[in-house]
């Protein structure tokens, strides 16, 4: 008995470990053309504007097929499905050696989030049936983390490879490392797990009470926090080059030190919630963003007081993000009613936020500044710290009992 329980926590492992470096590899192929944006702007002569196309569109695929994959995913092998979603991305990170302005950065930017609407729905349903109880929890952070880790090699890499091999060099190199992705899921994941659930709470179990919709205020928090993470991942570095008078790399190190801290935010409201009750912490974080947004806004001219600035809304925005998730699964607790589609509703928010506010900012840019982009994202984030002070009103005392558990 005792070997078998060990053979199955090692084959969970192997699948955790997998899974985590699909992450990286998904989440920094996804934001490598992002950490290059104040190249891309003079190389391709393409506007800001233009830009915020790209963002936009890139999440509106995601949006629109990352539901499609899940639907087919289900009783299929999660291996094979990863690696027909990193070979996608594969091939999409090659395009863009051939890119030779906005249309062509545009296609492959669409081909690239196609291959990146795999990994959500197949990768997170994955390690959900890997593990159960506290292992879950602490599986899902090991491999949310990874996606941040992702993210912050490209941000550190990506300039000095274009410096040291250039534009074609750069996507080849990381076009290798997808690859070698795809090789390693194939040889150790695929055909080792059944993608079908034994959960007996599938949606064709779901009792008819778990239609309800979600209150206006999860929906409003999950667009506030996606679309204000998205502005400054694949806006700062050029807001900062333009402001600050940096260098890419430079720019970047201050965007990858952003990564890092929300990093950090994300994993200490842990243990803040047990002395503080949740819907304060998330009310205090918006808050806490706005005014660090708009000092970023205000200091962007000094690259001191901007990558202060920055670590500080990089920690505070990024903490709501699970203390939303816990918020919901508090109220929904409160009213008898657990239901995954409502953290899908909150998913999708932060995603089609993302989407808005990354149009919204190519375009406000283009014709005001990116200062006045970035005092919108300040005044959202305003929004969402009021919006909270005003959910934890209409709750009552009781919402305002920490969780020591």
């Amino acid at each position: 008995m005792a070997s078998q329980k060990s053979a199955l926590t090692s084959s969970s492992n192997r699948i955790l470990y997998l899974v985590s470096l699909n992450h990286a590899t998904n989440d920094g192929s996804v934001y490598l053309l992002s950490s290059l944006f104040p190249i891309v702007l003079a190389l391709f002569n393409i506007s800001v504007f233009q830009v915020g196309i790209i963002v936009a569109l890139g999440y509106l695929v995601n949006i629109l097929f990352q539901p499609v994959v899940g639907h087919y995913s289900e009783g299929r092998d999660p291996g094979r499905l990863l690696a027909i979603g990193l070979s996608v991305i594969t091939v999409s990170v090659i395009s863009f050696v051939f890119a030779t302005g906005f249309l062509s950065l545009l296609a492959s930017v669409i081909l690239l989030r196609l291959g990146s609407s795999f990994f959500h729905p197949v990768g997170i349903s994955t390690i959900s049936k890997s593990y159960g109880g506290p292992r879950l929890q602490k599986s899902m952070g090991f491999q949310s983390a990874f996606g941040n880790v992702g993210v912050l090699l490209v941000f550190l890499t990506s300039a000095p490879l274009y410096l040291a091999v250039g534009w074609r060099g750069t996507f080849v190199v990381f076009a290798a490392w997808t690859l070698a992705d795809v090789v390693l899921t194939l040889t150790f994941l695929s055909g080792r797990h059944s993608a079908k659930s034994d959960d007996l709470q599938t949606p064709s179990s779901f009792k008819p009470q778990t239609k309800r919709t979600i209150p206006l205020f999860f929906v409003l928090a999950a667009f506030i926090s996606g679309g204000t993470y998205a502005v400054i991942l694949n806006f700062a570095n050029i807001f900062l080059g333009t402001r600050a008078h940096l260098d890419v790399s430079q720019a970047n190190l201050i965007v990858s030190a952003f990564i890092a801290f929300a990093s950090l935010g994300a994993i200490a409201t842990g243990g803040w919630t047990r002395f503080v009750p949740t819907n304060v912490l998330l009310a205090i974080s918006y808050l806490v963003a706005s005014c660090s947004v708009a000092a970023f806004t205000l200091f962007s001219g000094n690259a001191i007081l901007a990558s202060i600035t920055l670590l500080v809304t990089g920690f505070s925005i990024s903490a709501t993000y699970p203390l939303t998730y816990t918020e919901l699964s508090r109220y929904l607790g409160s009213v008898g009613q657990q239901s995954g589609r409502s953290f899908g509703v909150l998913s999708s928010g932060q995603t089609v936020g993302a989407s808005i506010l990354g149009l919204a900012s190519g375009y406000v840019s283009q014709f005001l500044g990116l200062e006045v982009s970035f005092g919108i994202v300040a005044l959202l984030a305003l929004v969402g710290g009021v919006s909270a002070a005003f959910w934890i009103k209409s709750r009552g005392p009781k919402s305002l009992i920490p969780d020591i558990e």
